[in-house]
């Protein structure tokens, strides 16, 4: 045996199944001594040992208690249940952080749906992973606690209410928690269970008293009209009226989740949407999480600033200096001054030859590789034609061969997704790009509403897809219904979005030639009370046409670096974002730490309270920042986080840095890193009692409040910090 194989499985050592009727099971003692007897002999061979029992899913506390006995033993456990269709339980007992959020394809595309626009964003912001469900294709029939937290539900009506119902106990029974959105199955079936009383006699009223809110009212006043009146046996109520003599609930939370009936929670108005109470509050009391939230908008304690730019009017000429094409201005203005990051990305239909402006081709791209040679661009597609609707041209396409208004009138072109995509990002590949660049980032056009086969060609040819999103929320309209999410997904294919829209937007369709100043309200207020955005400059070339859309821009950068913020590709935000959804958090059954898996590139966690990890005795974790009332953890690169906390503050840690991390190592007391920048480094540490090199050593160092130094160099971009604590 030694030698020949690598390790034995055995099954049902303490827990199992009846084989007969295909229940869990207690195995009995001596069955258990038995095996035990068997597989210690075989340990003590040199041969790995793993062990496979089955518990019942839902009792996830038991499957946790026998990992860890098993492992106890000298072996390695999972524990699984009886189909084997859950993730199970090891070492690691994974947190369950998808939500499951249904839409409905026979109202609108999923981008359009309320449910994504409005309120994804802030079950993203407590760090759960929105998975936008067609309720079209069915109910999912598999088990689905292992993976998710909770179900939203907000549709208009559903086919086969009794189905949905029995499948909604089914969750409820699991362990998911459920919230109820405006809709709500008026079932005596299902709300007598979940404790909820109906009136049917009095579904329709016009004057109701507020006797009793849990919250202070968020963005606008409840209103109701044409809902059933309903009152809670069991739960918290939120929102407590009267109507004539009888009370009503329209907004309760409970222990399986909770309702908001249309009008307690959200309430449109002409073209808004106002929020009654704090959607932040609300979902945490709802969903209750119970780990901290992998963060994309911010690392190393500062905020993360993106730049990039869609490629229109890149063939212009600027009003104030007609000799100099709008590419030429935006180098020389901005990309030369600004030496942050920029995605910069051009339409191949505008400069190509075989585009709309074969005369100015060769001038066209000269520029084009002018900019793409820049150490701080990175080159972007913004496809061939342009399209403005996604989903319209493909569909039309399928029936015509010219697509008039719908892209850029190219000559003698048809449509095709290859062409755009594929095939314009080849053209700047091959044309325009330097050797050791290549294209990243496809950048959606027009409506920035791609399908799913859109989506799937930019996954083909290995690059990140960005824009779309909406996030337009200024101090003219500062409500949170205008602050987009993450981005979207198609079933297993995700739209990652402009984290903040562009100058189209804000100058009213470029009629308003400063008004993009006012994105620097939105990065305000997608800053505070909480930091739901990172900062992101997004523009198109004709800002560089008009004297006023110029002097907007240059504001808006100079206001974005007077502030404390770490730049980086809109690449690497992407990646970011993509790994928040492909990022495990679980909890080591051997001692109730929590442990995190990653890539590596995602390299922030935030606690909303006040906490300190124990830099020493974690493991990846570089140093943490209190922002907002929440604690802001730095990690490494290594992907491979656990962490430990302590009462008091570390001797040592960084505070801030608007570089990245490399290389951290941890010897004993010694704690070693390299910081990164793409402009001239800074970065603060926190030091009490610990011995400190840093190198090279030509910086500008003060002292902040307590024990925190500030470390600033000139021209340098990279740093190695070296400390010695007792």
């Amino acid at each position: 045996m030694v030698g020949i194989i690598d390790g034995l499985v055995a099954e049902s050592l303490f827990y199992g199944l009846d084989v007969s009727t295909m229940r869990y099971k207690k195995m009995k003692e001596e069955d258990t001594k038995w095996l035990l007897d068997k597989l210690n002999y075989v340990k003590s061979l040199g041969v790995k040992v793993i062990v496979i029992d089955y518990v019942n899913p839902k009792d996830k506390k038991l499957a946790k208690e026998v990992a860890k006995k098993i492992y106890d033993l000298g072996f390695i456990p999972y524990i699984t249940d009886k189909n084997l269709q859950t993730v199970g339980t090891s070492i690691y007992q994974l947190k369950p952080r998808r939500v499951l959020m249904f839409y409905d394809s026979k109202e609108n595309d999923p981008a359009y749906s309320e449910i994504h626009r409005i309120y994804q964003l802030y079950v993203e912001y407590l760090g759960y992973i929105p998975v936008l469900y067609d309720i079209q294709k069915g109910l999912p029939d598999r088990f689905l606690a292992d993976e998710f937290a909770g179900i939203l539900v907000r549709l208009s009506k559903v086919n086969d209410e009794r189905t949905f119902i029995k499948w909604i106990e089914k969750q409820i029974d699991d362990g998911l928690k459920v919230f109820f959105i405006d809709f709500f199955p008026v079932s005596e079936e299902l709300l007598e269970p979940l404790g909820i009383s109906y009136n049917q006699s009095a579904s329709i009223f016009d004057k109701f008293q507020v006797i009793n809110s849990k919250y202070n009212f968020f963005e606008i006043n409840p209103d109701f009209s044409n809902v059933p009146i309903v009152n809670i046996t069991e739960g918290e109520a939120i929102l407590t009226v009267k109507v004539k003599d009888k009370i009503f609930v329209p907004f309760a939370i409970t222990k399986w989740g909770g309702y908001a009936l249309e009008g307690s929670f959200l309430r449109n108005m002409g073209q808004n949407s106002f929020f009654v109470f704090d959607p932040v509050k609300i979902f945490r009391d709802v969903l209750n999480p119970d780990f901290p939230a992998l963060d994309i908008t911010t690392e190393n304690g500062r905020r993360i600033l993106t730049a990039h730019i869609d490629g229109d009017a890149f063939f212009g000429v600027a009003d104030f200096d007609p000799s100099k094409n709008l590419g030429e201005i935006i180098r020389d203005e901005i990309l030369k001054k600004y030496k942050i990051p920029h995605t910069v990305s051009i339409i191949e239909g505008e400069i190509s030859p075989e585009g709309l402006y074969p005369e100015k081709s060769q001038k066209l791209e000269e520029i084009a590789k002018s900019i793409f040679s820049l150490e701080n661009v990175e080159p972007a597609s913004h496809s061939y034609s342009h399209p403005y609707k996604w989903q319209e041209i493909e569909r039309i396409d399928e029936e015509l061969d010219k697509v008039e208004g719908y892209s850029l009138p190219i000559k003698n072109y048809k449509f095709s997704l290859e062409r755009e995509i594929i095939g314009s990002v080849d053209y700047i590949n091959k044309k325009l790009t330097p050797k050791d660049k290549k294209v990243k980032v496809f950048l959606w056009t027009g409506d920035c509403i791609p399908s799913e086969n859109a989506l799937k060609l930019t996954y083909k040819i290995g690059i990140y897809n960005v824009n779309g999103g909406d996030t337009t929320i200024d101090s003219k309209n500062p409500y949170f219904s205008l602050i987009g999410p993450m981005g979207i997904n198609r079933n297993d294919y995700f739209q990652v979005y402009a984290p903040i829209q562009n100058e189209n937007v804000y100058t009213n369709l470029w009629k308003d030639y400063y008004n993009y100043i006012n994105v620097i309200d939105t990065f305000k207020l997608t800053d505070k009370p909480y930091r739901f955005k990172p900062m992101a400059i997004y523009y198109h070339f004709y800002s560089g046409q008009k004297l006023a859309s110029l002097k907007a821009l240059k504001e808006i950068y100079n206001y974005a670096l007077s502030n404390e913020v770490n730049p980086m590709f809109l690449s690497e935000y992407a990646q970011r974002v993509l790994e928040f959804r492909n990022t495990a958090i679980a909890e080591d059954v051997r001692d109730d730490s929590l442990v995190v898996r990653g890539e590596g590139n995602l390299k922030t966690l935030r606690f909303d309270k006040q906490t300190y990890p124990d830099i020493f005795n974690s493991k990846g974790v570089v140093g943490f920042k209190q922002i907002n009332n929440s604690t802001y953890i730095h990690l490494d690169n290594s992907g491979d986080y656990k962490f430990v906390f302590n009462s008091q503050i570390p001797d040592f840690y960084l505070v801030d840095s608007n570089g990245q991390i490399t290389d951290f190592k941890k010897e004993g007391k010694k704690v070693s890193f390299k910081l990164k920048s793409y402009i001239p480094l800074e970065f603060k540490l926190y030091n009490r009692n610990c011995k400190l090199e840093v190198t090279p050593k030509n910086y500008n160092q003060s002292q902040k409040a307590g024990y925190t130094y500030e470390f600033r160099y000139k021209t340098e971009k990279e740093a190695y910090v070296e400390a010695y604590c007792n």
